[in-house]
């Protein structure tokens, strides 16, 4: 793409409000992080990020040691609290890294400060703007700030920049012949309703 309007970042958030079942999972887990926003105990964390290893599939495998981990983190809701970046590298700094799940987690305290990291997004970044994925939560928001700076998107909120990068990075994969993203997108793309 060499431009990407304003005009586009907002009609693709309306395109995404259609998408009902995708939605309601996200709302879901908004309203469980707002009632529970701190750390309090390992069942509250334990149901945090079950709901987000199976709404987001992020294949975690431990479910129980990963919520152990975030109990252990002190300073955690400290962090979140003052919006700070170390939250997400000391929730993905685990056994493996599993920093697509931690920026999950943090998103759903604060979704203006933190960005969702998953394959969509790395691909639209990649793509957009030949950037070099290494699986450091800075290298990434390094490369959305970059993506932002490029197409004079500075005005626009990092949720919005993430939903169209999501959607963008889906239909880069239909581009290529594959079909296994999110069923409700790939519904829209087939029918020509996201067109962008």
């Amino acid at each position: 793409m060499k431009n990407i309007p304003i005009e586009t970042i907002k009609s693709v958030k309306l395109i995404y409000k259609k998408l009902h079942k995708w939605n309601l999972a996200r709302d879901t887990i908004t309203n469980y992080f707002e009632k529970n926003k701190h750390k309090n105990s390992k069942e509250v964390i334990l149901i945090k990020v079950s709901i987000i290893d199976s709404l987001y599939r992020t294949n975690l495998f431990d479910n129980v040691g990963v919520a152990n981990h975030i109990y252990s983190i002190k300073s955690l809701d400290e962090d979140l609290s003052n919006e700070k970046n170390s939250a997400v590298e000391k929730i993905a700094n685990w056994k493996k890294n599993i920093l697509s799940f931690a920026t999950k987690y943090c998103h759903f305290h604060n979704k203006e400060v933190y960005p969702l990291y998953d394959q969509y997004v790395v691909s639209a970044l990649r793509n957009l703007i030949g950037w070099k994925d290494k699986r450091t939560y800075q290298n990434f928001l390094n490369g959305i700030n970059q993506f932002k700076s490029k197409y004079n998107l500075e005005s626009i909120s990092l949720e919005d920049i993430d939903t169209f990068l999501w959607l963008y990075g889906q239909k880069l994969k239909l581009k290529k012949g594959k079909k296994d993203i999110n069923k409700e997108v790939y519904g829209l793309y087939t029918h020509g309703k996201l067109n962008f």
